[in-house]
């Protein structure tokens, strides 16, 4: 698991694991720490036990429940929570009070998805990339899981890559949440693919739905920042785009870009890609303007 990503996922994790067999007081506790945790991020343990209405003796059991040792050693992990979930947030407050005009912002922001694309193909390696091809490739079914920056990215994906494979494409967390996700990933076998695609901030529930695929014994291509990503660590073959922006968290230019390339690469080795794209172009010429 990334680094950078730990301190938040972790905390989350270790309420979500605890909280089926949490005591009442401690879920009061745990709710309190959820609802309100840049307020327990400075609270003493008197303050939470009187938020949340419980004692200090029970919040000092629903820490141990999470597998910290104290209290302070919990306070610690939420803070380091904090401050990854809010850096963006800081960097952008300290790049709009350093930004010059607002055409200058704009030039800033071209420039930032340029470096990001070079950066791109310059980390591309041919044996890779051809890995990645020729799983798409061979594979009886893609699935496709990615969420909040990276979700256009994958619906972007899903229609290039199901008209040029024979395989059924399927943008499993786009049907209805979660729950319906992990339907579609129940059915993964070993000759199935799932492309996996997020970016800083990393999605919890991609990297889960990814993890999961793997447990089916499906390949797992995925479609990420850098080598510290979260999802780099489990996958059978990563290719890499990074997603720096100045301003905001995060950007997808260039991950849109490896997308499209992937659909690209896979029309050319298509043995009737003319007569598919033929038959798509003749099937729309009304809807053009002409």
């Amino acid at each position: 698991m990334s680094q950078g990503l730990k301190p938040t996922t972790d905390l989350s994790n270790r309420i979500a694991r605890v909280y089926p067999s949490l005591s009442n007081g401690h879920r009061r506790a745990a709710d309190f720490v959820l609802q309100h945790p840049l307020d327990v991020a400075t609270m003493t343990i008197e303050g939470l036990a009187e938020g949340s209405g419980t004692s200090n003796a029970t919040v000092t059991r629903f820490v141990r429940a999470l597998g910290y040792g104290n209290y302070g050693e919990f306070r610690v992990a939420l803070s380091s929570a904090l401050k990854f979930a809010l850096d963006p947030v800081d960097s952008f407050a300290g790049a709009r009070s350093a930004a010059g005009s607002t055409f200058a912002t704009f030039v800033d922001a071209l420039s930032d998805q340029s470096a990001n694309l070079q950066a791109a193909r310059d980390a591309l390696d041919e044996a890779t990339t051809t890995r990645a091809i020729e799983a798409l490739l061979k594979a009886r079914r893609v699935f496709i899981a990615a969420s909040g920056a990276s979700h256009h990215v994958a619906s972007f994906l899903e229609d290039g890559l199901a008209l040029y494979l024979d395989a059924d494409v399927t943008f499993a967390s786009s049907r209805a949440g979660p729950e319906r996700a992990i339907r579609h990933m129940l059915s993964a076998r070993p000759d199935d693919l799932v492309v996996a695609i997020s970016v800083p901030r990393y999605s919890r529930t991609t990297l889960d739905l990814a993890s999961f695929a793997k447990k089916r014994g499906s390949t797992l291509l995925a479609l990420t920042d850098g080598p510290t990503s979260p999802l780099a660590n489990i996958a059978d073959i990563t290719l890499f785009a990074p997603a720096r922006n100045r301003f905001l968290p995060n950007s997808p230019t260039a991950i849109f870009a490896l997308a499209d390339a992937l659909i690209t690469a896979i029309a050319r080795e298509r043995p009737d890609a003319v007569e598919a794209l033929k038959g798509l172009s003749e099937s729309l010429l009304w809807t053009f303007h002409h």
